[in-house]
C-alpha cells in the first residue's frame, strides 16, 4: 500500500480591496504553509496568473499543471501541484463545468465560468496511481451547484480511465461553496433527498472524506474573515472512490506571522491510503 497526502487550498484571488490581506502580504504564508505540510499534491483554487507563478515560485518542489477559466488561460484557475521526488504527472487536462465543457463557457445560473483540473499521477517507486480533481464551483448559482455535481460524477469514470488500460482511485477536491447535507454534496456522494442511495446510475460511489476519516483533526469550518473562523461553514470537500482508504482529514487552522488566517478559507488535508 502507498500513502499520499492530498491538501485542498482556495487561496483566495488577488483583491486589491484586501487591503492588508491583500496577496503580496499573504502570498510567502500561503507557499510556507505547504511547505511545512508537505503534502504530495496540493490543489490550489481561485489564483489569476500572476498567483499561479508566485506560488510555482515558492514551491519549486512542485510540478504545476492547470490553466485558468478566462479563453487563452487567463483568470482563476485550479492548478494541482505535484510532488516531483515521489510523483509523476502521466496526463492532465481542465474542462468547464456547463453544458459545453471542452470550451470555455458559463452555464445555468453560475455568475462565472467554473473549471475543474485533474491529474493523473503514479508514484515514482512502486506502481500507485491516483487521479485528482480539482474543483471550484459558483458560489451564487444553486443551480450551476447541482448541475456540476452532476456533471462530474458522470464524467468521473472517464476521467479515472484516462491514458490508462482501466479505472484508477480517484480523489475530488476542492471549494464546492455548498455544506454536507446540502443538495449537490447529496449529489456527489451518491444521496438522495432524504440521505437514501439514489438508483445506481453507472457514476463513480464517492465518499466525504472527513466522514469516513478513522482520525479528524481540526475547525468544523473551512471559512475565515482572515482574522476569525466563520462557524458552520464546511463548504471544502475532498470525496475518494473505493479502494482508497482515508486514515486522516484535518481543517487546518494555521495562522500567519500576523496573526491572521492566510486566506479567507482554511485548507484541508486528506492522508490517504492507496
Amino acid at each position: 500500500m502507498t500513502g499520499i497526502r492530498v491538501l485542498s487550498y482556495n487561496v483566495r484571488y488577488a483583491n486589491q480591496d484586501d487591503h492588508h490581506d491583500a496577496w503580496h502580504d499573504r502570498r510567502d504564508a500561503v507557499a510556507r504553509l505547504v511547505r511545512f505540510h508537505r503534502p504530495d499534491v496540493a490543489a490550489f483554487q481561485e489564483p489569476l496568473p500572476d498567483q499561479r507563478r508566485d506560488l510555482r515560485e515558492r514551491l519549486p518542489d512542485y510540478e504545476f499543471v492547470g490553466r485558468g477559466r478566462e479563453g487563452g488561460g487567463a483568470g482563476e484557475g485550479c492548478p494541482i501541484a505535484v510532488r516531483t521526488d515521489r510523483w509523476t504527472v502521466t496526463d492532465h487536462e481542465t474542462f468547464w463545468l456547463s453544458e459545453t465543457p471542452e470550451e470555455p463557457s458559463t452555464d445555468w445560473d453560475a455568475a462565472y465560468p467554473r473549471i475543474a483540473t485533474w491529474a493523473h499521477v503514479r508514484a515514482t517507486e512502486g506502481d500507485a496511481e491516483l487521479v485528482v480533481v480539482n474543483t471550484h464551483f459558483d458560489h451564487v448559482g444553486a443551480a450551476a451547484r447541482r448541475a456540476s455535481a452532476r456533471l462530474l460524477r458522470e464524467r468521473l469514470p472517464e476521467i479515472a480511465g484516462a491514458g490508462t488500460d482501466g479505472s484508477h482511485p480517484v480523489a475530488l477536491v476542492g471549494d464546492f461553496n455548498c455544506t454536507p447535507g446540502s443538495e449537490p454534496h447529496r449529489i456527489l456522494v451518491g444521496d438522495g433527498p432524504a440521505g437514501e442511495p439514489v438508483a445506481d446510475d453507472g457514476s463513480l460511489p464517492l465518499r466525504d472524506a472527513a466522514a469516513v476519516a478513522d482520525l479528524r483533526h481540526g475547525p468544523e469550518t473551512s471559512l475565515t474573515d482572515f482574522a476569525r473562523l466563520i462557524d458552520g461553514r464546511r463548504i471544502d470537500h475532498a470525496f475518494v472512490s473505493s479502494g482508497i482508504s482515508v486514515e486522516a482529514f484535518a481543517t487546518l487552522a494555521d495562522r500567519d506571522d500576523r496573526g491572521r488566517y492566510p486566506s479567507d478559507h482554511l485548507p484541508i488535508v486528506a492522508r490517504l491510503t492507496l
